[in-house]
């Protein structure tokens, strides 16, 4: 298992292609009714990112989140 992946739900689409996102998980990332979300597709992946009412608060920080290439490396070694 990737070391940023924490639990998984499987949700589905209904017919207008819409999802509910679980209310844990939007308790959990503070998700609102209204917010804006992006998705990125990437590879075979779609993922939902919360997008920051204030663009460049958001950037504030981002370094700090993202795992160094030694973690990287050692993740790849593992699987």
């Amino acid at each position: 298992m990737l070391f940023w992946v924490k639990k998984t739900e499987i949700v589905a689409l209904n017919e207008k292609g819409q999802v509910t996102i679980p209310a844990r998980i939007r308790k959990n990332k503070g998700l609102r009714r209204g917010m804006r979300v992006a998705l990125i597709e990437i590879g075979e992946r779609i993922e939902l990112v919360a997008m920051p009412e204030d663009p460049i608060q958001g950037l504030v920080g981002l370094g700090k989140k993202l795992p160094s290439i030694e973690e990287i490396e050692a993740e790849a070694d593992i699987e």
